[in-house]
Order: structure tokens, then sequence, then C-alpha cells
């Protein structure tokens, strides 16, 4: 296969250029250096049409194939347009996040962080590369595609719950869109196994936070008070009939309290507890009567321990939902690309969130994750200070992105060859 041939050639630059994301990396709303040396990889390709800074630190570029037009316009795969549509040029995206998270790197590399405290542990450094290599792959050819090709480098998928992707959609990085697709590390498949799966592969996200305010007092005399962390542990423990009693069993949820603070010495009755958990569902009925048992929950103990209080939950990130068609589409071009054998249909979705459940929101498209982990290594799950990526997957992850933004726009079959 060509494609496959020049993603190989290319895979020494991608390998340095991933060293250099993880070098450096940068929190979210912070990815001013990432986002420079992206605008100089994409000017050292040419080409693009680029726009900066949109929503943030967040980059568009864009690629026109130069393939003679046909009579109409192509019709995308999995996605039939309408006869108004028929002879509009067509634009398919393709997209990248770039933030950091705050954690301490632990994984000894050569390349590890020069930021203390900050850590590519999700392995957008690897999403950056991947799509810089798609970049120079769609440029190798350019010839062999018509229709354009958007290029989303985008800032803040870490910050839920607000998330880039919802400001990049505002300024832009979807207008004219036919279809979208994003591409995530997975150390839970093995390396270079292409995994998707049609409707919800990844769950919404939300963030609650409770408070009870009661009165100190001395532990010898805990009647002259109002015990905020006895209030605090009963909530605790009545969210988990959530779970148990009142959700529908053949459904998913989790309710989980990360943040528990409370008390300053032993022999003090709190006067105050502060709680913060977080919530993921892919069903929205399951999500909104969640929300709705927790505050019930809340103001009964606060009521009952008499109490005063306050209780706030944050919607975040909605749950990754694959169009059907587009998700067959991306694993039957993983299993031409790379062989049956590493394109994946995936049984079970994953409860970890990712905003670019908006983008899918909008526009047709297909998420899919790209197994890291080499047979016989230990899984270091993301958001670990060990997970280390694995380089051997980039060049993989250049060709899929390529491959399935040309096919979309029906590149010359000699690209898949």
């Amino acid at each position: 296969m060509q494609i496959i041939e020049s993603a190989k050639a290319i895979e020494p630059h991608l390998v340095e250029l991933r060293r250099e994301f993880h070098r450096h990396p940068e929190l979210s709303e912070q990815e001013k250096e990432t986002s420079e040396r992206v605008l100089r990889e994409l000017e050292a390709i040419g080409g693009y049409h680029i726009r900066s800074h949109v929503g943030g630190y967040g980059i568009l570029a864009e690629i026109t194939g130069t393939a003679p037009v046909p009579p109409t316009a192509p019709v995308l795969a999995g996605n039939p347009v309408s006869d108004a549509d028929a002879t509009a040029p067509q634009v398919v995206a393709l997209r990248a996040d770039m933030d950091a998270l705050s954690i301490r790197e632990d994984t000894g590399l050569p390349c590890s962080s020069e930021q203390d405290g900050v850590m590519h542990a999700c392995g957008h450094d690897h999403h950056i590369t991947i799509l810089l290599g798609a970049a120079r792959l769609l440029r190798k050819y350019q010839q062999n595609f018509h229709g354009t090709v958007r290029l989303i480098f985008q800032p803040a998928e870490e910050l839920s719950p607000t998330g880039g992707s919802r400001r990049m959609i505002e300024e832009g990085a979807l207008d004219g869109v036919k279809a979208v697709f994003g591409l995530h590390v997975w150390p839970n498949l093995p390396a270079g196994v292409v995994g998707c799966k049609a409707g919800p592969q990844m769950a919404a996200s939300d963030r609650f936070s409770v408070d009870f305010e009661g009165e100190s007092s001395h532990g010898a005399m805990p009647d002259q008070g109002n015990d905020a962390l006895v209030a605090g542990a009963q909530f605790v423990t009545a969210v988990q009939s959530i779970i148990a009693r009142n959700k529908n069993p053949m459904k998913a949820g989790v309710v989980t309290i990360g943040v528990f603070q409370s008390g300053s010495r032993y022999n003090i009755v709190p006067g105050s507890c502060h709680l913060e958990g977080t919530v993921r569902t892919f069903d929205p009925e399951v999500r909104t009567m969640i929300e709705k048992r927790l505050n019930t929950l809340f103001q009964g103990i606060r009521d009952g321990f008499s109490m005063k209080g306050e209780f706030q939950y944050h919607k975040g990130y909605t749950s990754v939902r694959n169009d059907p068609k587009m998700a067959d589409f991306a694993l039957e071009t993983a299993g031409e690309l790379f062989g049956d054998a590493y394109a994946v249909r995936l049984e079970e979705p994953a409860m970890t969130a990712e905003d670019f459940a908006f983008y899918l929101e909008k526009v047709p498209g297909a998420f899919v994750w790209l197994g890291t982990t080499p047979e016989g290594d230990p899984v270091w799950p993301l958001h670990s200070a060990h997970y280390a990526g694995n380089e051997d997957v980039l060049w993989r992850g250049a060709a899929l992105l390529a491959s399935l933004a040309m096919k979309q726009l029906k590149a010359d079959e000699t690209v898949g060859e």
C-alpha cells in the first residue's frame, strides 16, 4: 500500500516530534508553545490555509485536493447528501487535542517532561503528532482527492466540564463539515489495534459538590454542636442507593465521591463538610435521574440534621456517540490498511469521557481507539504517572486518519493499494 509505505517513511520524524511534545507539556488553556510548534510544522509541510488562536490556542488548517472534480461532488461514505447539497464542496474534519495534565511524570523516559508536575499522561502528544503525520500524507496525496480536509488542533480537552471543543465549534471548526473523525491512544488494546463501536463509546461526565454547614463544638460535648462530618457520611452512604435501587439495572451509571473534607482536630466536632464527585452515564434519562436524586438526598440530609448547605451540579461532556455507518466505515478502513485482525468492533464502551462528543452532536462521524500496549507489557492506564505511550503506533495513526479523510472524499484507489 502506497500510504502505508509513505507513513512508515516519515516515522523517524514523527518519533522526534512526539518526543519534543512530550518534553514540553502544557496545561489546558496554556498551550502556547505547543500551538506555535504545530504552526511551524504545518508551515514546513506547506499547502495549508491556516487559522490560529481559534477557541484559545486552537488551530484550524485546511488543504483542498487537486484531483479533477467530477460532474457532481462525491457522496461521503456512510453519509448520503441531499440533492441540494449534491454539488456543494465537501469538507471532512480530523481532530487532535493538545493539552497535558497536572501529573508528575514517573516513566524514566529520556524524553520525560521538563515541566515539573505537568505531563502528557493522556497521550495527547501522540494525538498532535499523528495528526501532523496525517497532514504530511494528505499533502503528499493531494492530487488524489477532491474536496477539503480540515485539521482541528484543539486546546483544553481536559478542562471538564467546559472543554475546548465547544469553543472551537463556536468559532467555526465545523462550518461546512460533512464528517468528522478523531482518535485516542488506548492502552487497554494491543499495540496497533483499532477499536470502534456504533453508538455510545464513552460516557457523559458530570461533576457535583456538596457542602454541609453545622456547628463545631468540643469533642467531649457533641450535643453543643451540630456534626457536619456525620451528615457528610450519611450522604456518602445514601448515594449508594441511587445506583443500587433507583437506576434501571440494564442501564449503566456510576457515581463516585472522590473528595471528602471535614474536621481540623481529633477532639473537635466538625462544623463543616465538603464533598465532590463525578457522575458517568450513557443514557440521558439516567443522567437526569441521578442529578435529581443527588439533590433530593442532599436536601433530606441537610434538613434532617438542621443544617445549612449547598448542592451544585455541573453538566460536563455528553456521551461520545458514533454514527453507526461512520463506525463501520472507520473499521473497514482500518482493516484494509492493517488487516482485519487490527480492526476490532468494541463490545463495551468506557466510562471515561471526551469532549469530542460535542463534534459528534453536530456532525456524523466516529471516534476510534488506537491500542498502544505491546503483548506481555504491563498496562499502564491513561492519567497514570507511569503511562509512557508507544511510538510504534504513530505511523499507523497517521495513515488511518489520512485514509479516512481521503476515502470520504473519494481518494484515488491507488492510495489504498
